[in-house]
């Protein structure tokens, strides 16, 4: 007979995924706040440690959770909040489903690494990115030609793009098992 991993299913939406989203979203919320910063030379746009909260807390709390973290992350965004919101809630939904789905029952091995980096990245040039340029076009006025502002802010971003990618994968390892489970 096989060992098989039991997947306790839970509710999105619990008690749990929004106490936990709350924290990582409100830690996203202090960076911001605090205007932990760096401009992205030849942008409007800034990078920040904000996404170390918002990959891990969606991951955990799943796309519910994604959403409330990606509210907190994007709400006092100087300048540009509502392009904030939408990179950052369609990047916590991606987080929360790809976690659960393409990661944790492999989280432990080589494969389930390299899965994590994979989806942290997605995260960042296939999310936060577009999201935040379609939303500056959407929500602003600020329509500059896409994908020359992308190449500009993907290349910007690569440095916290590896950073992120490279701390959350040890702090999610650090975790003990019971804590890597997704909460939903």
């Amino acid at each position: 007979m096989s060992e098989e991993k039991v997947v306790e299913r839970t509710s999105p939406v619990s008690a749990r995924v929004i106490v936990t989203a709350l924290a990582y979203g409100g830690a996203a919320l202090v960076i911001v706040l605090a205007d932990l910063t760096v401009p992205i030379p030849g942008t409007d746009v800034v990078t920040d440690p904000r996404e170390l909260f918002t990959t891990l807390g969606a991951a955990l709390s799943g796309p519910f959770g994604g959403v409330l973290i990606g509210v907190l992350a994007g709400v006092a965004t100087p300048g540009f909040p509502l392009s904030s919101i939408l990179a950052h809630v369609t990047g916590g939904v991606w987080m929360g489903i790809a976690y659960k789905k393409l990661v944790y029952d492999r989280l432990r091995t080589l494969v389930g690494l390299l899965a994590w980096a994979g989806i942290v990245l997605v995260y960042y040039y296939i999310f936060v990115i577009p999201g935040f340029i379609v939303g500056l076009a959407l929500f602003y006025g600020k329509g500059a030609p896409f994908l020359p502002t992308y190449i500009n802010v993907a290349k910007g971003v690569l440095p916290e793009a590896l950073l992120t990618t490279g701390i959350t994968a040890v702090a999610i390892l650090a975790l003990p098992g019971k804590h890597q489970r997704p909460l939903w």
